[in-house]
């Protein structure tokens, strides 16, 4: 192996063994009838009574969840039966189970196979969508590409780039969908008569403007600036839903790690708050370290197809970073002003929330929040990169 797929291998491990349970297996924590989850790998025989909580890179559910599923994470392969609803949210998300409820999913690449039966609605957004298991109430999926092969038994609301049919697809309410033009929809599918289209201009340049893909872009950009067509700005309702959808994932993620992993996550924050200024700089160096990553692998040409797992892992580093920085000062003020030192879990969950969504609406003061931001996902990041650093060390030593 080149050396720098070594030293990326080695300093990807040293990450996460600071932010997860030591060990191949998935680790579970029962919280009453709440189960969560840190999967870095699968789980044959989950039988929750409850709601399941799961998170990480990796994950795989298997068996049966007797209540609502809230997982989050990359790569997300979902297997177990789900009695509730289900909300999801990763970059690649695969359905294969039926779900009792509603679906709610987020990510890059979504996908439900044949035997995914939605007993209720399913909300989807996502790059490319792919849907081939029946939904038993209505369908509202916004995404690049969307491929519709299943039975929908209520209305559908598509709004993509590319909406195709497959042979299986079948709509018995009403089709309402936007696309640049005009879909091929067979007989089949829907009768016309059924059917709403709405023409909907390309993907949206970055000022918040829809891209001219004929070439007049360049044009277009400098009258722009000139003042006639000044970019548009994100409505309150749309910053604010943004704003409480990155919340709820930090929360989640960093509530479920909380629960399975309390004494590392303790131990990593006594380090860390002992001495602040080398934990700063100690994020400085390892997010660099991880950024050069990207180059280097370049480089020695076989590292190339590295460089989007590097790039997860920054922004994996740089959430965990942060939620845990936002967790370690909110407990640090709690225990200043006379808190107690038995901290339960659902405080500590509290304490997180409280930490995030303080630090989220200082960020909305422009530079001072800003940096404050940026140094408290400097100072996580550099709480996981001492143990990171640690890991390397002895990994080059032997």
């Amino acid at each position: 192996m080149p050396a720098s797929l070594r030293l990326l291998a080695i300093l990807g491990t040293g990450f996460c063994v600071a932010a997860f349970p030591s060990g191949a297996e998935t680790t579970t924590q029962k919280n009453g009838t709440d189960t969560f989850m840190a999967a870095t790998s699968g789980q044959p025989d989950l039988q929750t009574k409850g709601d399941l909580f799961a998170s990480g890179g990796a994950v795989v559910t298997k068996g049966r969840v007797d209540g609502d599923a809230h997982v989050a994470g990359f790569d997300l392969d979902l297997v177990a039966d789900v009695t509730g609803d289900l909300y999801a949210i990763g970059a690649a998300l695969d359905l294969r189970a039926p779900v009792g409820g509603d679906v709610s999913m987020m990510g890059l690449s979504l996908r439900t196979a044949r035997q995914a039966d939605i007993a209720g609605n399913a909300r989807l957004i996502g790059g490319a969508i792919t849907l081939d298991g029946p939904i038993g109430g209505a369908l509202a999926a916004t995404g690049g590409d969307i491929t519709l092969n299943a039975a929908i038994a209520g209305d559908a609301l598509l709004q993509g780039e590319s909406i195709t049919f497959g042979p299986d697809a079948r709509i018995a309410g009403t089709l309402t969908y936007s696309a640049p033009e005009p879909a091929t929809i067979p007989p089949a599918v829907i009768p016309a008569a059924r059917v709403v289209f709405h023409r909907a201009e390309p993907m949206m340049d970055r000022f918040g403007h829809m891209r001219d893909w004929g070439g007049n872009w360049g044009d277009d950009w400098g009258e722009r600036w000139m003042g006639r067509d000044m970019p548009a700005l994100p409505d309150t309702f749309g910053m604010a839903t943004v704003f409480l959808v990155i919340l709820g994932f930090l929360v989640l993620s960093g509530g479920a790690l909380l629960a399975l992993a309390p004494d590392r996550i303790e131990g990593l924050r006594l380090a860390a708050t002992r001495k602040p200024a080398l934990t700063l700089l100690s994020g400085v160096l390892g997010l660099a370290a991880l950024v050069g990553l990207v180059p280097v692998a370049v480089m020695t040409v076989v590292g190339i197809p590295f460089v989007p797992i590097v790039m997860l892992s920054i922004m994996l580093i740089w959430t965990l970073g942060y939620a845990f920085g936002a967790y370690a000062v909110a407990l640090g003020l709690y225990l200043a002003f006379g808190g107690r030192e038995a901290v339960g879990l659902g405080l500590r969950i509290a304490l997180l929330g409280g930490g995030v969504l303080a630090f989220g609406v200082l960020n909305f003061v422009p530079l001072l929040g800003w940096m404050a931001n940026i140094g408290l996902a400097l100072f996580g990041i550099g709480a996981l990169s001492s143990t990171a650093f640690k890991t390397l060390a002895a990994r080059l030593s032997q």
